[in-house]
């Protein structure tokens, strides 16, 4: 029963681990382009086919 906890814990700190490190180099985080993507989508034609 112990090495399953250890492995466990060792599975769980290098997943934890990892997150850390990925989310400190800034990956997933908000995007930059968000402002344009919506200011692309709003500029599409509307329901009655005019443009918005």
């Amino acid at each position: 029963m112990t090495v399953f906890r250890l492995i466990f814990f060792l599975l769980s700190a290098a997943a934890i681990t990892g997150t850390t490190y990925v989310a400190y180099l800034g990956h997933g985080g908000e995007s930059r382009d968000l402002d344009r993507s919506i200011r692309a989508v709003s500029a599409g034609r509307g329901l009655n086919g005019s443009i918005k």
